[in-house]
């Protein structure tokens, strides 16, 4: 288990759109003080989102989310005074869940480059290829993970960025958590001394996003070696590398 950190010094080493974002995440709902009644709410906010992801938020009622959390109607209604209240805050709890599994993900990569030669990060560096390799090879084993393992969470993630599309109230919200994931790949082709770090950013979520609504799609029938030689080829392309082979 890792060490905890001070708050402080976690706040200063923040990027600045991953700490909009941990602003952004501001529960609505009545304030726990037991420890007891913060699983009961964190429970009815799970069942919210396993709703969310089945039936769409047209399945979200206090009966229906009551009867999947296994908790009394009344706990419902006591902890979030309407649907829209419950439905923001679920949303909250899927964005911090979110901002945790990839923040993992970019300190593995992060972690790879603070191993890599300094000259190996500069553009037209030496085993420049070699590297875009290894990336391909981590970043193809994360999304096939998220593509066939997260199913669930992948389905809420496109009901409330569609419903954001609908509410101003969860929009800042959408716009944040998708900047937090932005900035993360920017940081890191910048460290990569890519030409476009803003527009090669935005290409991959671009593209992420579109790779796993075609898995949703598809079942979950995700195709490795065709995963492998898109993300690869996205990579190399960033990284001034156009013959990536996949491993």
């Amino acid at each position: 288990m890792g060490q905890l950190q001070n708050p402080a010094l976690q706040a200063n080493s923040e990027l600045p759109e991953n700490r909009l974002l941990r602003q952004s995440i501001r529960y609505r709902g009545r304030k726990t003080l037991r420890v007891k009644s913060e699983l009961r709410r964190l429970k009815i906010l799970e069942a919210t989102l396993r709703i969310a992801a089945r039936d769409g938020l047209r399945g979200i009622k206090h009966r229906a989310v009551a009867r999947e959390a296994k908790v009394p109607l009344a706990a419902t209604t006591y902890y979030f005074r309407d649907i829209h209240e419950l439905i923001s805050d679920s949303f909250m709890l899927f964005a911090e869940k979110a901002r945790d599994n990839l923040d993992g993900f970019y300190d593995t990569i992060n972690l790879v480059l603070d191993t890599t030669p300094a000259e190996t990060l500069r553009r037209n560096g030496p085993q420049r290829k070699e590297l875009a390799a290894r990336l391909s090879v981590i970043s193809t084993a994360y999304l096939h993970e998220q593509f066939t393992k997260r199913r669930q969470q992948m389905l809420a993630e496109q009901v409330f960025l569609m419903e954001a599309l609908r509410d101003d109230r969860l929009a800042g919200l959408a716009r944040s958590y998708r900047e937090a994931w932005t900035a993360g790949l920017r940081q890191i082709l910048k460290r990569l001394d890519s030409p476009s770090p803003e527009r090669d950013a935005t290409l991959m979520v671009n593209v992420t996003l579109g790779m796993g609504y075609d898995s949703l799609l598809n079942d979950q029938r995700v195709d490795y070696a065709a995963l492998s030689e898109t993300v690869a080829r996205v990579i190399g392309l960033a990284l001034g590398e156009q013959e990536i082979v996949p491993v």
